[in-house]
């Protein structure tokens, strides 16, 4: 052989030797090496290796330092259960052989598969590199060789460490406490609307996860604010001896209204079991998104075109309810048009105004009080547009509001306070010269301004003219107050707000 191959040789093993040894210390590399390729891991991963390695020193330090317990909320398919329940525990074991790992998923067969994967890994000839009879390191951990289940298996002597896998309900009585992982204790979000459901997964988590836990990692889709992360983080609030779980929040994408302006925010969003960072723990610009390599920002934009509750509680992890507390989706009732014979006595439409293309959205409602007495929303203009944009809708609406409607309807917006909101709204009125256009500054808060039209839809009197912008105006309203957004609710409350005055001066009149 020659001196060249030699020298080849010893460089490609000092430079194993390396890989072996930051495998050892970084659970980020130790993923990558373990996968030969197939697992790559990016900045947000390496943050949630951090944070999963910070949980381990709490156990190796017995408390002394680290978490103890860390909730993980990151969008789906973004590699954080390969990462956290597969590719973790190997590397927990082999840095403590001693440990006992609890994996609990929603089904026995999602946990099985984790752990599956996981015994596979210490099976391998490179983890046996790292931490088994081919490591530098003075334990050589191994599985046993009476380990035959995917569920349950154990370490060989003397090593006493090994993991268990079960389904939410599933039997871990008897086991010794240690590291529990919490991978999706709810399965989608149909289970998350069910009350039984939510109380079930709750009960089995205190009466036979919490009392066996010496740490604990939860990873979730955060689809409810009663979820298992929503009432642990109600907990935190309420209840000063309660467990202090850090949370590590990952959106998918940067957008306005996503963080907390301040500590006391942060607490309200808790006590509702909804957590907001102050700040983006990746330090996103906005409009960014997670990991554009596993999900591109165009990607991310037409998943979230398709329905705002689920991309909240999906990819942003900020949950809403889907059924509100204030309207009531069997108050909706919907007309192909204006029945025969009706005719319109007043209509209003109000717009709820927005300057930021990237923000809150603009949104304009048209509603129209009728000659049987019946409300009708008939048309709802919505979008995130500039203030130019913005302004130029407004026109257009006001121009087929004429044409279809003649000169019956009024166009209301608001104006915000200061000089800055009147010069705002003097702004948008020049914009509709010849058109009868009005603005004002709204009082009190958008719950009280929407109960009118609440009461009214309970009552059976509002009536949705069939429209594509029906389904968005359906669940923004179920989901008022919780919901991410309001300007619908809020343009429509003001409409009929101005309708019932209209209703209000001309009976007053008639009496006079």
């Amino acid at each position: 052989m020659s001196v060249m191959a030699l020298q080849v040789s010893a460089a490609e093993a000092r430079e194993e030797v390396g890989k072996v040894l930051l495998a050892q210390d970084d659970l980020a590399f130790f993923c990558e090496y373990m996968s030969e390729g197939w697992y790559q891991a990016y900045e947000m991963h390496h943050l949630i290796a951090f944070e999963l390695e910070q949980v381990l020193r709490y156990l190796q330090t017995e408390g002394e330092s680290g978490t103890q317990f860390l909730i993980i909320l990151t969008p789906p398919q973004h590699g954080k259960s390969a990462l956290t329940s597969q590719f973790f525990p190997a590397w927990a074991l082999g840095k403590m052989p001693n440990l006992r790992i609890t994996e609990v998923s929603y089904a026995e067969a999602l946990a099985a598969k984790n752990s599956r994967i996981t015994r596979n890994i210490v099976l391998s000839d490179r983890y046996q590199a790292v931490f088994g009879r081919l490591s530098p390191s003075d334990e050589q951990v191994m599985l046993s060789a009476d380990s035959r289940s995917v569920s349950a298996w154990d370490l060989a002597a003397p090593n006493r460490g090994g993991m268990v896998a079960a389904g939410v309900g599933g039997a871990i009585s008897g086991q010794p406490k240690g590291l529990h992982i919490w991978d999706d204790p709810i399965k989608d979000h149909r289970e998350a609307q069910s009350q039984a459901t939510r109380d079930d997964v709750w009960d089995f988590y205190k009466s036979a996860m919490r009392v066996r836990m010496k740490a604990g990692v939860l990873i979730m889709t955060h689809w409810h604010p009663d979820d298992p992360a929503g009432r642990l983080l109600k907990q935190m609030v309420s209840n000063p001896n309660a467990d202090k779980w850090r949370v590590l929040d990952l959106p998918g994408l940067i957008e306005e209204g996503l963080f907390a302006q301040d500590r006391d925010e942060q607490r309200r969003k808790m006590a509702e079991g909804v957590y907001m960072s102050l700040k983006d723990p990746l330090n996103r610009s906005m409009g960014e998104v997670l990991c554009p390599a596993m999900l591109s920002k165009e990607e991310m934009l037409k998943i979230k075109t398709q329905d705002d509750y689920f991309f909240s509680a999906l990819y942003q992890q900020r949950p809403y309810l889907k059924e509100g507390q204030r309207y009531k989706r069997t108050w909706f009732k919907t007309v192909k048009k204006l029945p025969e014979g009706v005719t319109i006595r007043y209509a209003v439409r109000f717009w709820d105004k927005a300057s930021s293309p990237t923000g809150d959205f603009s949104a304009g409602v048209l509603e129209a009080y009728c000659s049987d007495e019946n409300f009708y929303i008939l048309d709802v203009a919505r979008g995130q547009w500039s203030s130019y944009e913005r302004d130029q809708k407004i026109r257009s609406c006001a121009e087929k509001d004429r044409e279809r409607w003649g000169g019956l309807v009024k166009t209301w917006h608001q104006q915000d306070p200061g000089s800055a909101g009147l010069d705002s709204a003097q702004a948008t009125s020049r914009v509709l010269k010849g058109f009868p256009v009005f603005y004002e500054t709204v009082s009190g808060s958008k719950e009280t301004r929407s109960e009118p039209l609440e009461s009214g839809m309970q009552g059976g009197q509002v009536w949705l003219v069939e429209g594509a912008w029906n389904e968005s105006f359906v669940n923004e309203c179920c989901a008022f107050n919780n919901g991410k957004y309001d300007d619908q609710v809020d343009a429509a409350a003001s409409a009929h707000n101005k309708l019932l005055e209209m209703i209000g001066r001309h009976r007053e009149s008639r009496i006079l």
